[in-house]
């Protein structure tokens, strides 16, 4: 960080206050502002002779001029430094280097200047090191460096101060803002910058970024008071909101931005910001498709056509698609109905695997709300409507519906490819969505779900693409974290089981699913997760199942008092009863859930716990254990046990 003497100048700038404009203190280091500027600078040699005496480096508002001995004996020009203060050109030529007094004013008065002080000779670089934060926004000195730049062929490497540092915006989220004589918040800043408004600033003035070398620290000069909760690393609060800014985009640990730049065209682009004032629709859909299932694309669009509320946009993702392919998906949209089809736009993606498409498409995505329709997916006539609902009372929040799952098998009929389902519906996913439960598997189908744009526009929450299976419950549960979650107990779409043919199921061994399924674990155990309301009072029940399993199970007074003939009855009942638990906990059981359901929504079954069988006899263990592996369930996933 470069410290800003704020004892300087007042420099009168037209129609502007006067300004004061910084003056440099700081000293050389290979590893700092000055440091990463040079490097740059060498990099970007000219195509000038740097050895020739009349090539030159223009270092504007030196102060100190730490750049001079350092640039001269690397890059061999001559250094010429400027400065608005006497005394500080004084010091420069004091020390054997060129120096002239130059007032930082406006795009015609600097031009002139700095021609009059080049004279007949070249300019190979230009710095402005820490000078641009000292200027009001109105100013135009930057153009007129631009223009003599431009005249020489020049590169011209700029810095300013990052506001966006954590330990800024950390003290800020909890209402600290210290001003301090130097450094990121320094008193005589007239602006701040992120790195989008300085390289807005820079281009609007013609100076166009080629290459960037910043100065990160994770402590800045604003990491005080010391024993801040939000500042130190190893507070939950800390670990939270660096998560969440190191998400949101780079330059959390950045101090000083510093660029490399080519001089250009100035743009025309607006100066500030200004808030969105288009039309956005409320939903957009993202389908990926690889256009190999066009009767499926077919009939989920159709389906879309259908909805009571038409408030939506629909990109189709189209992931590595043949040439035929392409052909195919572009007819299908063709045949749209016109209101529809201008709604509707394909997207090409030649990259990545599952998650690449997702992640091309929450990008191009305009809606308030994001949802994922895959291509062989249905949405029932009111899956806009009821996430439209769910944003009035809940706005901000997912927006979570209930999925059904449908088996079906592809089909031919009169020579032509269908699909045709092969069981009935079945409600087996919960009503609502249990933050808790989720911790452990995905019980929310992407059908099912809409998100908030701020979550991957604004948040930086984004799919992990080196996950080839279960990215969608990676993002889910990341994103609950932020936003919670808003439920309807509705069923609004149907999720297609393919019974035969290839999915994810088949293209992904179980191996692979089990390695994405523990990634997404550790994940949950890096950071701190932020847990929705009402979330202590199913911990709190989860435990107290937990201690009266345990108490009933083996509580040590008991046991003591037993003979040794009735202990080791004791323990083989216990040893039954954990082979029942092991059975109902074991991934194969999990998996087969679904085939369990039929029978438990006509009443001839009942979900089986094993805390039911707390106070079974061996005997009647034992029978529970020889029925349960005698299950269809447990038959049908076999080969998940082969080793």
């Amino acid at each position: 960080m470069r410290p800003i003497d704020t004892s300087s100048d007042t420099v009168e700038t037209g129609s502007v206050a006067p300004v004061e404009i910084p003056r440099a203190v700081g000293r050389f280091s290979h590893d700092n502002v000055y440091g990463n500027a040079l490097t740059l600078l060498e990099a970007h040699r000219s195509a000038i002779v740097d050895d020739a005496r009349d090539v030159i480096h223009l270092d504007l508002s030196c102060g100190d001029a730490p750049l001079a001995v350092p640039l001269t004996a690397s890059l061999r020009r001559t250094y010429v430094g400027t400065d608005g203060s006497p005394d500080a050109v004084a010091a420069l030529t004091a020390r054997g280097f060129e120096g002239h007094h130059v007032d930082l004013v406006d795009r015609e008065q600097i031009a002139a200047d700095l021609r009059a002080v080049i004279g007949d000779r070249r300019v190979a670089s230009i710095s402005l090191i820490d000078v641009l934060q000292g200027m009001p926004p109105t100013q135009t000195v930057l153009a007129g460096v631009r223009d003599v730049a431009l005249e020489h062929g020049a590169v011209v490497v700029v810095s300013v101060p990052n506001v966006t540092h954590a330990d800024v915006g950390f003290k800020l989220a909890i209402g600290r803002w210290d001003v301090t004589p130097t450094g990121v918040l320094s008193a005589s800043a007239l602006q701040h910058y992120d790195a989008s408004s300085f390289e807005r600033a820079l281009r609007l003035a013609g100076l166009h970024p080629t290459a960037s070398r910043d100065v990160d620290r994770e402590r800045s000069d604003q990491h005080f008071p010391e024993d801040h909760s939000a500042l130190q690393r190893g507070t939950s609060l800390h670990g939270l909101l660096l998560a969440l800014r190191e998400e949101a985009g780079p330059g959390a640990q950045t101090t000083q931005f510093v660029r490399v730049c080519v001089p250009g065209p100035l743009t025309d682009e607006a100066q500030f910001v200004e808030p969105f004032d288009g039309v956005r629709p409320f939903l957009s859909i993202v389908m990926r498709t690889q256009g190999t299932r066009l009767q499926c694309l077919v009939e989920a669009l159709t389906c879309l056509a259908g909805q009571s509320n038409t408030d939506f946009e629909v990109l189709v993702l189209g992931h590595r698609l043949t040439v035929e392919a392409q052909l195919g998906v572009e007819r299908v949209i063709a045949d749209l109905p016109t209101w529809m089809r201008e709604r509707t736009r394909l997207v090409r993606v030649e990259h990545g695997r599952r998650a690449a498409p997702l992640n091309v498409g929450f990008a191009e995505a305009r809606g308030h709300y994001i949802a994922i329709l895959d291509d062989d997916d249905i949405p029932i006539g009111h899956w806009v409507e009821t996430f439209a609902s769910l944003a009035e009372r809940h706005p901000g929040q997912m927006l979570r519906a209930v999925s059904a799952r449908q088996d079906i098998v592809e089909c031919t009929v009169l020579d032509r490819v269908g699909i045709r389902s092969t069981g009935s519906i079945e409600d087996i996913y919960p009503a609502t969505f249990d933050f808790v439960d989720h911790l452990r598997q995905n019980f929310t189908p992407n059908t099912a779900i809409a998100f908030p744009r701020g979550i991957y526009h604004d948040m930086g929450i984004h799919f992990d693409e080196s996950l080839t299976t279960t990215e969608d419950w990676d993002f889910i549960m990341r994103a609950a974290s932020v936003v919670g979650v808003a439920s309807a107990p509705t069923i609004t779409s149907l999720y297609h089981w393919w019974v035969q043919g290839a999915s994810s199921r088949t293209d992904h061994d179980n191996g692979e699913w089990d390695r994405n399924f523990q990634a997404i674990l550790r994940k949950f155990d890096e950071n701190p997760v932020l847990m929705p309301v009402g979330s202590t009072v199913r911990i709190r029940a989860l435990l107290r199942e937990r201690d009266e399993a345990v108490w009933s199970i083996g509580h040590e007074q008991g046991l003591a008092r037993l003979s040794a003939e009735a202990f080791g009855r004791e323990r083989e009942r216990v040893a039954m009863l954990f082979e029942v638990q092991s059975i109902l906990d074991s991934r194969s059981w999990r998996f087969s859930a679904p085939l369990r359901v039929p029978a438990r929504l006509v009443g001839r079954g009942r979900r089986i716990k094993a805390s039911t069988y707390a106070y079974a006899s061996t005997e009647q263990l034992a029978e529970v254990v020889r029925n349960l592996r005698a299950s269809r369930s447990w038959r049908a996933t076999k080969p998940l046990r082969r080793r």
